[in-house]
């Protein structure tokens, strides 16, 4: 017994001093941290997409007070930048916002080259011929961008294109990166017409495998009036800086492929 009660007291003498000496060493080799850093953290939105170029929320903000990094690099709203500006003692220098938008407006209307029952992933459809489409550049619908998402601001409703929300969209791109068919862009919130295929095929080729895929017709570009639209690669690609947002090539288009943002549209 006095063995038993022995070893306890020596156990619990051990657990004492070595308590002492931690709580002594976490004095001794403390490193402050400085105050503002947790507050920019409670500012920003905590959901760590890696936008800002950091991998996480926290280490952006030790980033912003250590090493002077852009406090208007996280996709946020204007709102936020101007409290991380005002933290920081500094005149707010905000950037437009970006919101993913999915380039593609035939989707599960275009021709199909085979019936696929496999895994519901378009990483893996993509795998068999780069999915079961005629049109290599279709949306395959089973929403891998969604599943992403740290926002949920991607929704789909079976295989059809998925549709993103701009208002929860944040613009951190792992959509971007997680689509297969690489026709996942990030716009500013602000612009409104949208080309909506990214299908760089002659016109009667898209004609025969999508019934809204663009042709080259070039009308658009045509009608611009502030030569904001031109053809790189063969597709379509808008100047949002040139942009007026008239809406003329939404008008002109032939194949109704050009979708206009303001009416929510951000794919079909």
């Amino acid at each position: 017994m006095n063995v038993i009660m022995i070893s306890v007291i020596i156990l619990s003498v051990c657990g004492l001093l070595a308590g002492i000496a931690l709580s002594v060493a976490s004095r001794i080799f403390s490193i402050e941290v400085d105050p503002r850093i947790a507050t920019l953290e409670k500012i920003l939105p905590g959901a760590n997409c890696g936008s800002c170029g950091k991998p996480s929320c926290f280490a952006y903000a030790k980033d912003i007070i250590e090493k002077s990094s852009e406090p208007n690099l996280c996709a946020m709203s204007a709102e936020k930048s101007f409290e991380i500006s005002k933290v920081l003692g500094i005149d707010a220098e905000v950037k437009e916002k970006l919101v993913a938008v999915i380039r593609c407006g035939g989707g599960q209307n275009s021709v199909k080259q085979y019936d696929y029952s496999g895994i519901p992933s378009c990483k893996e459809i993509s795998y068999f011929d780069g999915g079961d489409s005629k049109c290599e550049f279709s949306c395959l619908g089973f929403g891998d961008c969604g599943m992403v998402c740290p926002f949920d601001a991607v929704t789909r409703d079976g295989r059809n294109t998925p549709v993103v929300d701009s208002s929860l969209c944040m613009g951190c791109g792992r959509c971007v990166e997680e689509c297969p068919q690489n026709i996942i862009v990030l716009v500013p919130l602000s612009a409104r017409p949208l080309p909506a295929c990214k299908n760089h095929e002659k016109g009667n080729f898209v004609k025969s495998i999508c019934p809204t895929g663009c042709i080259k017709c070039r009308i658009c570009i045509k009608e611009c009036p502030e030569k904001a639209i031109d053809m790189k690669n063969d597709i379509i690609e808008i100047d949002y800086d040139k942009c007026n947002k008239c809406g003329i090539c939404i008008e002109k288009c032939p194949r109704n492929i050009i979708l206009d943002r303001s009416l929510g549209n951000n794919s079909l």
